[in-house]
C-alpha cells in the first residue's frame, strides 16, 4: 500500500516547497537577539533518492543571524534530523510495522530501490516505541488526537489519524513532525 505513494521529483518540488514557506515564516520572526536571519544552507547527500532528484535534497535550509551570527535550524519536510535517509522515505519504511524479514528487506529494494540493513529498520522502529513519545514534542501534541483512536505502534497510528488519500496523509504527516526536526522541539 504505502509503496504505491510516488516518491517523485512532484512530491519532492512540494516538499522543497513547504520547507521554503517554513522558512520564510521563521526569517520574518528574526532571531531573539533582534538581528535579521540570511540564508545559510548547508549540503546534505541523503541516500535513497533517485539520481535525477538529488538536487531537491542537495542543501538543507538553514538560517544564520547578522549580529550574533547564532544558526537557526528550520523545521522542514525533507529532512527528518541527521538521518541519511528523506523524511518522506524514513516515514514510509517505518510505516511497515511487519516484523523485519529478508522478504520485506527485498520488498523496500525492489519498491523503493534501496537496500537497508536490518539493524538500521530495527534502530528506526526503537526511535519511534521509545523516544518518540518521550518527546516534549509529542507530550504537547498527543491531546490533539484525543478520540483519533490512536490504536497500534508509531508512526502507523499518526498516518491513520490524518484525512485524506495516502499523499495527502503523508504530507499532513510530515508537517505535523516538521517542529521536532528544528528548534527546541528538536527530537532527532
Amino acid at each position: 500500500m504505502y509503496h504505491k505513494l510516488a516518491l517523485n521529483a512532484n512530491l519532492f518540488t512540494l516538499l522543497h516547497q513547504i520547507d521554503l514557506d517554513m522558512l520564510t515564516e521563521v526569517q520574518k520572526q528574526g532571531c531573539s537577539c533582534g538581528g535579521k536571519l540570511h540564508r545559510a544552507d548547508y549540503p546534505r547527500s541523503p541516500m535513497g533518492i533517485p539520481p535525477e532528484s538529488r538536487h531537491h535534497f542537495e542543501q538543507r535550509m538553514s538560517l544564520c543571524c547578522d549580529t550574533c551570527r547564532k544558526r537557526t535550524a528550520i523545521p522542514t519536510v525533507r529532512f527528518f534530523g541527521r538521518r541519511w535517509y528523506p523524511a518522506p522515505l524514513f516515514l514510509l519504511i517505518s510505516l511497515l510495522q511487519r516484523g523485519i524479514s529478508t522478504h520485506l528487506v527485498n520488498q523496500v529494494k525492489k519498491h523503493f530501490g534501496i537496500s537497508m540493513r536490518k539493524s538500521t529498520w530495527k534502530r528506526w522502529r526503537r526511535w519511534w516505541k521509545d523516544y518518540f513519545i518521550k518527546t516534549l514534542f509529542w507530550q504537547q501534541k498527543r491531546g490533539s488526537f484525543i478520540g483519533k483512536g490512536l490504536l497500534g505502534p508509531y508512526p502507523r497510528s499518526l498516518y491513520q489519524a490524518m484525512q485524506g488519500e495516502n499523499k495527502s496523509r503523508l504530507l499532513l504527516l510530515l508537517q505535523f513532525l516538521a517542529p521536532i526536526t528544528a528548534g527546541f522541539l528538536r527530537a532527532v
